[in-house]
């Protein structure tokens, strides 16, 4: 063997040396990401689940029996103070059901979470809930109908008015 044909052993063995490395490399940085991934959404869903927790709570402080009673009456019925006390309790609902929708928190082929959350946290079965909900959806609709939020929400507020149509006895929204 001829010392070029040495030399030429040696760097491809080292080049296949830090080919290795790199490879080996790569598969750590990958499970760093991987736990980096979990530890975010798991992040994610404790603090999506502290600020729905402390708005149902600041709801709850909120509510007086005078006001429980008009959920059948309707939004009209409400005393401008108890209108302010509802739409912060609504918007803050949606905004962080958005959120998690917008950044792919629990999204799976059946929408349990979001339906459950519909379901749930907004009370479509009460008259208050389902008169707020088809004014923020006429109001949304219509303002974003050429807005590229509309597409990004879209299936978000399906599902909402899919709950709604369900819960709603006869009044639908398209």
């Amino acid at each position: 063997m001829e010392l070029i044909e040495i030399a030429q052993l040696v760097t491809g063995l080292a080049t296949l040396i830090v080919a290795s490395v790199l490879i080996w490399q790569m598969i750590i940085q990958k499970k760093a990401l991987d736990i980096a991934h979990n530890d975010a959404d798991a992040n994610m869903s404790l603090q999506a689940m502290e600020i729905r927790s402390k708005t149902n709570e600041w709801f709850e402080d909120n509510l007086t029996p005078e006001m429980i009673e008009k959920f059948d009456k309707g939004f009209d019925s409400l005393t401008p103070k108890e209108r302010h006390i509802f739409q912060t309790y609504f918007r803050n609902i949606l905004r962080t059901l958005s959120t998690e929708w917008r950044l792919g928190r629990l999204i799976d082929e059946d929408q349990i979470y979001y339906k459950g959350t519909f379901n749930m946290e907004l009370h479509f079965k009460d008259k208050l809930f389902r008169e707020f909900f088809k004014e923020y959806w006429m109001n949304s609709d219509q303002a974003e109908a050429n807005s590229s939020k509309t597409m990004r929400y879209a299936d978000l507020m399906k599902l909402g008015v899919e709950i709604y149509n369900k819960e709603s006895s006869g009044e639908k929204l398209d």
